[in-house]
């Protein structure tokens, strides 16, 4: 507040008698106090984060000027996440913190942290230290090494300052496809047996994890034990898409699982290798998501499906009676640029597609913005892809969607582009125009 209104006193109240919806929370400022009220943390969070919005926006010459309202306000969707991919691109601890401040100042609540992937591992195990020492590191077209991973010490900082954000972290652990960098690590894991790179170029590879190969899953669950201990979310995700079944279709011991399970095909081993994953994490109080892949040889119950081929995986899902991640490729893939998907196009998102029930549509729990890293190779051009596309995301997931004005929000754009900056963020534009 600015000087003649040094005084002024806070009050932070935690109401368990008042009802609030998801995360909800009332923010009352006068000449005398600033009242934040909910009956959650969550929702006291969010009132923050609305009142240093409100403070940082109303900032002359160093002053700051704090109008007197009475918001009462609350999230549409219950899951407003960001995708970053860490496994294409590294990206150092201070990067991870510096979104986790930028997910929480604008009222998202999730981050889903792609730790594995075929160029690269990056989170420590101890049972299989091979995982970093030889799957953490590629080596590039030109010679060079690029490469790194996140400590079991890094992973506690990291989600420790998150949950003091109120941000939840979901640790991605891609199975039975994605896997080129274990395979790297641990040859025994992949149907050949052959050792193989650490993949250094993007796209789809057959090297995948043996489906008919108990040892594999054996790997698997000392794996997720120790992702486990690192993770208090009640979500794993697991991947499951873009698994190629060239290997499984060469391999003796996954047709012999496939004979001995009585599965149709390869589609259905996949839905065997997922269902068995699925059991371990639900026996340890854990529910997989996955993406809409998983619905291929037979959805299983309970799990939740990340839909990104469009709309139609989620809707598939939400009819099964599971729940869905809206994330599709038309929407919110900010790895494409802007002549794909501008500010305008990432607005104009609505998570819940038409024709379902009514109790279809209370299945799909939110949405999020995907950034993947091929492309993105350092922090100031992940910060151009991110921003100001997120703020797009962030209002759509929290506010209502029948009213949305597309120039009226642009206008609100402009002025957070200063508060950007005091976050150290290099955004890029709107749009090719």
């Amino acid at each position: 507040t600015n000087a003649a209104h040094a005084n002024v006193k806070i009050y932070l109240l935690m109401d368990s008698m008042r009802s609030f919806k998801n995360e909800g929370y009332s923010l009352e400022v006068n000449q005398a106090e600033v009242k934040l009220t909910s009956n959650t943390e969550e929702g006291i969070h969010r009132a923050l984060a609305s009142l240093k919005q409100l403070i940082l926006l109303n900032e002359t010459d160093g002053s700051y000027f704090l109008p007197c309202v009475k918001i009462e306000d609350w999230a549409s969707f219950e899951h407003r996440g960001l995708l970053l991919d860490c496994s294409r691109h590294f990206f150092e601890v201070d990067v991870i913190k510096k979104y986790i401040d930028l997910l929480a100042f604008y009222k998202m609540n999730t981050l889903h942290w792609h730790l594995t992937e075929d160029q690269g591992w990056r989170i420590a195990i101890d049972k299989y230290p091979k995982l970093t020492e030889i799957g953490a590191y590629r080596t590039e077209a030109d010679g060079s090494i690029y490469g790194g991973f996140y400590s079991k010490e890094d992973i506690k900082e990291i989600v420790a300052y998150a949950t003091s954000k109120q941000i939840e972290v979901i640790p991605e652990i891609e199975l039975p496809g994605h896997s080129q960098a274990a395979v790297a690590a641990y040859p025994h894991l992949s149907c050949t047996g052959q050792s193989v790179p650490v993949a250094n170029d993007w796209g789809v590879f057959k090297e995948i994890y043996c489906a008919g190969n108990d040892s594999v899953f054996i790997f698997l669950e000392d794996v997720l034990t120790e992702v486990m201990e690192l993770f208090p979310s009640d979500y794993i995700h697991i991947g499951g898409d873009e698994a190629p079944k060239v290997r499984w279709a060469e391999c003796d011991k996954c047709q012999r699982r496939i004979s001995e399970e009585g599965l149709a095909g390869a589609e259905e081993l996949q839905s065997y290798f997922i269902r068995r994953i699925q059991t371990f994490l639900s026996e340890n109080g854990k529910q997989i998501i996955g993406w809409d892949e998983i619905l291929e040889g037979g959805l299983a119950k309970g799990a939740l499906v990340q839909s990104w081929r469009g709309m139609e995986g989620g809707i598939e899902a939400v009819k099964h009676g599971n729940q869905a991640i809206m994330s599709p490729t038309s929407h919110a893939y900010f790895d494409y640029g802007l002549d794909a998907i501008d500010l305008k196009k990432v607005y104009s998102f609505n998570p819940i597609p038409a024709g379902l029930s009514k109790e279809e549509q209370e299945l799909i729990i939110g949405g999020e913005c995907n950034m993947w890293t091929e492309h993105v190779p350092d922090e100031k051009t992940l910060d151009s892809r991110v921003f100001p596309r997120l703020l797009a995301m962030a209002e759509v997931l929290w506010s209502d969607s029948t009213s949305r004005d597309y120039p009226e929000f642009v206008e609100r754009v402009q002025t957070h582009y200063p508060l950007l900056e005091k976050h150290g963020v290099q955004y890029g534009k709107e749009s090719v125009a």
